[in-house]
């Protein structure tokens, strides 16, 4: 449909904009990120932020990880935002919220305690505690 695909450039067209005003984001990073390909789950579990009656889980890849948060790459549609958990291979389960979408696009900002976080992202990726600069 016509008025569908205008509405999706439009969209796109807004989130370049406001992406730009932002400035550069890496500039406000306070935690190294490290660009990846690992397998992940992302489940919203019923009674916390799950939309649906059912809990619900979708699979995607990370393809960039901080001990604040990831970017990733969802298998379809993914509207639950807050209380989700991730579930990463040689690294366990993390509690984290949605933060923005763009498509099948995601960011989540994980809940717990950064430092923690990086003690364990450390064991896999060295150098993930270098300061940024």
């Amino acid at each position: 449909m016509i008025i569908a695909e205008d509405i999706k450039k439009m969209l796109r067209a807004l989130d370049v904009d406001i992406d730009q005003k932002k400035g550069d984001p890496a500039e406000q990073r306070r935690f190294r990120r490290s660009k990846v390909h690992w397998p992940a789950t992302i489940r919203a579990e019923r009674g916390h932020a799950c939309l649906h009656e059912e809990e619900r889980e979708v699979t995607g890849i990370i393809k960039d990880v901080s001990a604040n948060g990831a970017r990733i790459d969802v298998d379809g549609l993914f509207f639950e935002k807050n209380n989700l958990l991730l579930k990463i291979p040689d690294l366990g389960a993390v509690r984290c919220d949605l933060v923005w979408r763009r498509g099948n696009k995601i960011g989540l900002q994980f809940s717990e305690d950064p430092e923690m976080i990086k003690e364990k992202l450390q064991q896999i990726l060295p150098g993930i505690d270098d300061p940024v600069s």
